[in-house]
């Protein structure tokens, strides 16, 4: 079963798009819409976002492994369902008939939001952003007695986004219930998540962020409106009252340290996240590599990534290989800042194949055993 959804996941007809709506926050934060008011009154349609099955896939399994508490096979539940209940042949993007009603509440809302978790992070891609961070999972490695702790039991936005000197926060909500682009319940949705999981967290922060956007993906049969993402995003304002530290660098770190775990370097990402707690000595490993598009990916050559332990190896979890090279850099030596090392890291993400997918961040999730080419050990 897990082979053929994967299979289904890659499959080349699979690229298909969501129709995005941007709102005025103005409009999201009154107390209530005008009378008749309708959606394209109150938002602005901007670009499709596109993108293939897999690279769905490939950022729900990113998200999954980014919130630090949540270990349990991530991302092979999504494998599992996710073409029994989404049609990715159909551009925009939709349910299957019935699928709706074919899910019980708890596995509805648990699927809807792991849908609008991949969807958050891939408009994120859209905005330039290579890194991503899960917020609780940041906050609480934030040092013993920090003022991070009195922080710790409220309500977060789920991701922080970096980019260079960019940093944005994103909350992600989803549906599979919204049938109709009715605005007043479009707008609940996006005000409450603007007020209680954006708004505390800007001005928490610093250096405060420059966005803070709510993602609603709702996704729907043909039934009835086109599957659509409604997007506010209210700017940050260099508020002084911000009191936990945010570090670029440590985003990265998360961002890459998440996909360690992913790849089975558990105690690699440890190193990683926790350079001066690093008493484990390193590891050599030795990683298949496949050449595609010009660049060497690595892919760990005994893999004991989630794929793996379902006995079906073809879906396979990797790395661009300078940025492994670069990760076991500065695991070695305290004094090297990922950031710089990898300051001038090329876009990745677009290389015209659906049986893989390529994030920004150079991270790869697909089938690509005909293109591995050697083998490589590294310190890490």
């Amino acid at each position: 079963m897990l082979f053929k959804g994967m299979l289904d996941l890659v499959k080349p007809v699979n690229r298909t798009s969501i129709v995005v709506h941007e709102w005025n926050q103005t409009d999201v934060r009154k107390k209530r819409l005008p009378n008749a008011s309708n959606l394209h009154q109150l938002s602005t349609e901007r670009p499709n976002l596109s993108f293939s099955g897999c690279k769905l896939a490939h950022a729900v399994v990113k998200a999954d492994y980014l919130d630090r508490r949540s270990l349990i096979m991530p991302g092979v539940g999504f494998l599992l369902q996710a073409c029994s209940v989404i049609d990715f042949g159909k551009k925009p993007i939709e349910l299957k008939p019935g699928a709706a009603k074919a899910l019980n509440d708890f596995s509805l809302s648990s699927m809807a939001g792991r849908v609008g978790q991949g969807l958050a992070i891939l408009y994120g891609h859209s905005l330039g952003l290579k890194f991503a961070a899960h917020l609780r999972s940041h906050v609480e490695s934030l040092p013993t007695g920090s003022t991070g702790a009195a922080h710790k039991n409220t309500a977060m936005a789920d991701f922080l986004f970096a980019s260079n000197q960019k940093t944005v926060l994103i909350e992600s909500k989803g549906s599979f219930t919204l049938r109709k682009n009715n605005p007043s319940p479009i707008k609940a949705v996006l005000k409450s998540a603007l007020q209680q999981q954006i708004d505390p967290w800007m001005s928490h922060l610093q250096p405060t962020p420059s966005n803070g956007y709510v993602i609603y993906s709702c996704l729907r049969d043909g039934a009835s409106e086109p599957s659509a993402i409604f997007v506010v995003d209210p700017e940050g304002d260099d508020d002084e009252s911000s009191d936990l530290p945010l570090d670029v660098e440590q985003v990265m770190r998360e961002n890459y340290a998440a996909w360690l775990r992913a790849m089975g370097m558990t105690d690699s990402a440890e190193r990683l996240l926790h350079p001066l707690l690093n008493v484990i000595s390193e590891v050599e490993y030795e990683f298949l590599i496949a050449e595609i598009g010009g660049r060497k990916f690595a892919f760990l050559a005994h893999p004991h990534d989630c794929f793996a332990y379902y006995g079906w190896c073809n879906a396979r979890i990797g790395l661009d290989f300078s940025v492994l090279q670069a990760i076991s850099s500065v695991i070695q030596s305290r004094d090297k800042p990922l950031r710089e090392l990898l300051a001038n890291l090329q876009d990745l993400s677009d290389f015209g194949e659906t049986v893989f997918s390529v994030f920004p961040d150079g991270s790869i999730l697909g089938m690509v055993d005909k293109y591995l080419v050697d083998y490589e050990q590294l310190l890490l």
